[in-house]
């Protein structure tokens, strides 16, 4: 699952701690399927091209269980809302540190297996 996000302006710090500290401490913990996470930020490199989002994460899925972390990532999703509406913390967090406009998640499956350099 690839998750492509920017935070809200003047709450980046806030931001990426809640994201690394327990938004992805959640998912990989507390639904299943989804075997381990990382967070990357966009580099600054002079010339790029521009980018609509500065912060992607990568959760990887045990290749068996697209469907599975998926139907659980959807879940999560009531859950979170029942949650609020009960007055109750979610299973899995969102926090209003991230800009919901600038917010895009897709699944994807590998269609090679990882090709290392040999260069390095």
């Amino acid at each position: 699952m690839v998750v492509l996000s920017n935070a809200k302006p003047g709450r980046e710090d806030e931001c990426n701690r809640w994201y690394s500290d327990v938004h992805i401490l959640d998912t990989i913990n507390n639904l299943d399927g989804f075997a381990c996470a990382q967070r990357f930020q966009l580099a600054d490199l002079e010339g790029a091209p521009p980018s609509n989002y500065r912060y992607l994460a990568i959760y990887e899925i045990e290749d068996d269980r697209h469907e599975r972390a998926y139907a659980q990532f959807d879940w999560q999703r009531q859950e979170r809302a029942e949650a609020l509406a009960d007055g109750r913390e979610p299973m899995v967090s969102v926090s209003r540190t991230l800009d919901p406009e600038y917010f895009l998640v897709g699944f994807f499956s590998a269609i090679t297996d990882r090709i290392p350099s040999t260069r390095i």
